[in-house]
């Protein structure tokens, strides 16, 4: 099996954030997989931002971003994105499904910005044109 290129992790809190949250989290794999499995930087093998969902069981307690590590011996870069309750409970779908890809798009921004300060090489313009067919495909599909 082929390894994808971005991959698009998740924590949940506990079984109501599942089922608002998590289930959105394989179709946007599905989608980086069909539109963005494409070597966006030659010296990393893998873009793993992960989201962090709060509730009732688990909580992180932060909105945003955290922990943009670059792993340079093992070839990734990783960034967390905090995901509060309020965020999740008692809002819409379309709510939940913007506020799940604009995070990711600003987080994938915020790694490419880290692999630039490295003087690393990225293709910026395929990796967000191809990201623009996700987001699409995921709130308007």
């Amino acid at each position: 099996m082929e390894s994808q290129y971005i991959t698009f992790g998740g924590q949940m809190g506990d079984p109501q954030s599942d089922k608002a949250v998590g289930l959105q989290l394989p179709e946007i794999s599905k989608l980086l997989q069909k539109y963005c499995n494409n070597v966006y930087c030659k010296e990393i093998d893998e873009m793993a931002p992960a989201i962090f969902v709060d509730g009732d069981l688990w909580h992180w307690d932060f909105e945003g971003f955290q922990r943009l590590r670059l792993s340079k011996k093992h070839r990734y870069i990783e960034i967390h994105i905090g995901m509060p309750r309020a965020r999740w409970e008692f809002v819409s779908q379309n709510e939940i499904k913007s506020y799940l890809i604009n995070h990711l798009e600003e987080a994938l921004r915020l790694m490419v910005t880290r692999l630039k300060k490295e003087k690393y090489d990225v293709n910026e313009t395929d990796l967000w044109t191809d990201f623009a067919k996700v987001k699409n495909d995921f709130l308007f599909n």
